[in-house]
């Protein structure tokens, strides 16, 4: 469908997905871009399928678009359009300028793309309606036009060609589109398609994957309607269905940042989300897990080294010289690099000698002082076996989750090229940095299985504590005695 026009693969991605799931496109850009073009090509994909196309102005007219009304019908007092080549019996159209539609229009052209039906006089009929493409030079101003902006689910801004193509755009020729009826489109299959994508499960990391984008949508105060995230659902589901998934991936959410953005501009950020959920954050260990892993290894140190403490509660240090004391630090005379005490001489010199003459008089130097902080006191705790068994059981359960993500990175390993190369719509040029970000996950959960497996062992080395044979036959004998009595 692209052939023979120039950087226009993603439109023709966005409008087919379009068209299997039954929802519309909005191109936006300057003219002469190939939208219409693109919008006819469409047409081509089906069989048998109408198409119109019609360019809208502040002046244009209901009867433009829906037909004109039928004398007929009037002299018989009914209020009736005939509407055979317009819009309300079309499969595919093009509207070009669409937010230049006045109030007169819009009516009747938000009922007909939301609900796939047209109110003829006093009947309200279905239409055959597989896919608007819409154009416009300008996004739309005004509340009067947000919902008709809404219904558009999908939006491209369609750009001239870059420099690099100039040239074969100048040589080349345009080829036209008209596949063999054989490998078309039938309507039948556009509804077999939606009905089995609703069956598609939605996977817990693409409902995460939204929750990122909502956040993100937020913080840059993007507004989003519930409806529009019910439709992202749907899109998810059949870009899924039609590669042959029978449940939705992180992939799938390549059509977040062509749905989401109000102004052009936004695109790239949205982008730059995908490509981080799908490259790196998507592949890495929860951070609740690696919280809990580092929570349970404070955990072992501070059991392994509790600080001693009087019966007041108060922390007991030690001294340099290895005696217990409440203070956090001392004062103590100073050594040089040889050991030899120091002193201060009368101009405030540190040496080694205690004492000078000077004059007549003898002189005795200060000691030189420097404050020493105090070492922390350790106890050499021991350990129940019941408890040692309990730390070690929470060990393993952390070996155990981080053996499964370790498991699901494998498994993603060995399919990830098989999901990009069977996918209708991924773009494969990420392939690579999705390769690359899962190795690098993979190196940092095989460091993460050393801890905790190195926690678990060293849990189950902490000391136990002893139970003091005499203690037990003392109690045992006290025991016999009581019973005794008692007999």
């Amino acid at each position: 469908m692209s052939d023979g026009l120039l950087e226009r693969e993603n439109q023709v991605r966005l409008m087919m997905l379009a068209a299997l799931s039954g929802e519309h496109v909005l191109l936006v850009g300057p003219p002469g871009t190939a939208k219409s073009e693109l919008a006819k090509r469409l047409k081509n994909v089906f069989v048998e399928a109408n198409y119109f196309e019609r360019l809208v102005t502040r002046f244009s007219v209901p009867e433009e678009l829906f037909g004109p009304l039928s004398i007929k019908a009037l002299e018989e007092d009914r209020y009736n359009r005939l509407t055979s080549g317009y819009l309300p019996e079309a499969s595919v159209a093009f509207i070009d300028e669409i937010f230049k539609a006045n109030s007169a229009i819009l009516n009747s052209l938000l009922t007909l793309l939301n609900e796939r039906q047209f109110d003829n006089g006093n009947r309200r009929v279905n239409v055959p309606l597989i896919s608007v493409v819409a154009a416009s030079n300008e996004l739309p101003e005004g509340e009067e036009l947000s919902a008709l902006y809404d219904r558009f689910i999908l939006r491209s801004y369609v750009s001239p060609v870059s420099d690099g193509a100039f040239e074969e755009l100048l040589s080349g020729t345009l080829k036209e589109f008209n596949p063999d009826l054989n490998i078309r489109l039938k309507l039948d299959d556009l509804d077999e398609v939606q009905k089995l994508a609703e069956k598609v499960e939605l996977t817990t990391v693409t409902i995460e994957a939204c929750k990122e984008f909502k956040h993100y949508l937020k913080s840059q105060e993007i507004k989003v309607s519930d409806r529009r995230w019910r439709k992202l659902v749907k899109l998810m589901k059949v870009s899924a269905f039609t590669s042959g998934f029978n449940e939705t991936s992180i992939y799938d959410t390549w059509i977040f940042p062509h749905c989401l953005w109000e102004q052009p501009e936004q695109f790239e950020g949205l982008q730059d989300l995908y490509r981080r959920l799908v490259s790196v954050d998507g592949k890495q260990a929860p951070s609740s897990l690696i919280k809990y892993l580092s929570v349970w290894e404070a955990k072992l140190k501070e059991e392994k080294q509790s600080l001693k403490c009087n019966n007041d509660g108060q922390l007991i240090y030690l001294d340099p010289d290895g005696k217990e004391t409440h203070d956090k630090s001392s004062y103590r005379q100073k050594k040089d690099a040889k050991g030899r005490l120091l002193f201060l001489d009368r101009n405030g010199n540190e040496t080694t000698e205690k004492e000078d003459s000077y004059g007549f008089q003898q002189i005795t130097y200060k000691p030189a002082k420097e404050k020493v902080t105090h070492k922390q006191n350790f106890l050499n705790n021991t350990f129940s076996k019941a408890h040692i068994e309990s730390r070690v059981n929470t060990a393993t359960d952390l070996i155990n989750s981080i053996t499964d993500h370790l498991n699901n990175i494998e498994d993603e390993l060995l399919n990830v090229n098989t999901y990009f190369m069977n996918s209708l719509w991924l773009d494969l040029s990420l392939l690579p940095d999705v390769i690359e970000s899962l190795n690098e996950s993979k190196t940092i959960a095989n460091k993460l299985l050393l801890r905790a497996e190195k926690l678990a062992k060293e849990f189950s080395n902490l000391p136990v504590e002893k139970v003091l044979t005499s203690k037990i036959k003392d109690a045992q004998g006290k025991s016999d005695a009581i019973e005794g009595e008692l007999i």
